[in-house]
């Protein structure tokens, strides 16, 4: 036993623990009935409590999904068979997420379709949250990860489950994804997806390396076992490469949006300065702004403020400005 393992055990690895471990990831499924019926049931539930959540745009209501959503076991489950050396039961539990994931995205459009309240997905702050993923998710999905392993073959630290769910965005950013497809918006849609699977690659590279790291992967494979588990990790990495890439892009995306928005703000802030004018409405998005000014004095120059945000940097495709007239009576005493 390594110095690494010792301190990451806290000791030895306890009898009957990797058993367990499996059992919970559905590597080992000795009563189908039980298991299979208990994950389908939370999964549901956790779906429509999300979706639903999500429509009222309740963080309330999407907290207590994450709680009850077990979707993160088949997905430690792949990991840990991977390190085990056992390629059928990495395909098995790897299936079961894909259809759980399935079940997600077709439950959450359903309910989507029958829920009172219509989904904003411009404005819904759950929806919004979920569908620019960047490389920070991916930080956070890792640590996760890594708690959600140790946990796994740890007795002496459960109380870091509830944590773990919180911290993993697994089913939200589905129901995101079904409600989004439910809606024709196919970019919001995609957008969660990569959240999702920003944590399902995040829990394999996590897993795998505390199992690995725990010596789960000490023994000799045979030669299909070991080829086997070698391509699995091979795909998890370019996986991994692919999934970095693109949330880089999408993380490069939002800051040059927040650059633009703040150029756009310090811009029109200055071009209304001194006069009787305020903004009353403000919208930057795909290169058009729009602003609704209100005031009763000469109203300031739109060529002014086009050409201060061309010398900013700031290139519009469009700029719409509407002015409201305001009157103001003041009473005296």
């Amino acid at each position: 036993m390594t110095s690494l393992s010792k301190i990451l055990l806290g000791g030895r690895l306890e009898p009957g623990v990797v058993a367990d471990a499996e059992r919970a990831g559905f590597v080992k499924v000795d009563d189908p009935w039980h298991q299979y019926t208990a994950f389908f049931l939370r999964l549901v539930a956790a779906t429509v409590v999300a979706t639903a959540g999500i429509a009222a745009d309740s963080a309330t209501a999407v907290i207590g999904a994450m709680l009850l959503a077990p979707l993160m076991s088949p997905m430690l489950g792949a990991a840990l068979a991977a390190a085990l050396g056992r390629p059928a039961k990495t395909l098995q539990t790897l299936a079961l997420t894909l259809v759980g994931m399935a079940v997600v995205v077709a439950v959450s459009a359903c309910v989507t379709a029958i829920v009172p309240v219509a989904i904003d997905l411009s404005t819904n702050s759950q929806v919004l949250a979920r569908i620019s993923p960047r490389l920070v998710d991916l930080i956070i999905a890792l640590a996760a990860g890594f708690m959600a392993a140790l946990a796994s073959i740890r007795r002496d630290i459960p109380g870091t489950a509830p944590g773990i769910a919180l911290s993993a965005s697994i089913v939200p950013p589905l129901c995101v994804t079904g409600a989004a497809l439910f809606e024709g918006a196919p970019d919001a849609a995609l957008g969660s997806f990569l959240l999702f699977v920003t944590n399902y690659v995040a829990i394999q590279i996590a897993g795998t390396a505390v199992y690995l790291a725990a010596g789960l992967g000490a023994r000799k494979f045979s030669v299909v076992e070991g080829k086997a588990r070698e391509l699995w990790y091979i795909s998890v990495g370019i996986a991994a490469a692919v999934v970095v890439a693109l949330l880089a892009t999408t993380s490069m995306g939002i800051v040059h949006e927040n650059e633009q928005l703040r150029i756009a703000q310090d811009e029109v802030g200055a071009w209304i300065e001194g006069s009787d004018y305020r903004v009353s409405r403000f919208e930057l998005e795909d290169g058009e702004l729009r602003l609704e000014i209100a005031g009763s004095e000469r109203v300031p120059s739109a060529e002014r403020l086009n050409k201060a945000l061309l010398d900013a940097g700031l290139h519009l495709d469009e700029l719409s400005i509407a002015v409201v007239d305001e009157q103001r009576i003041v009473n005296t005493p």
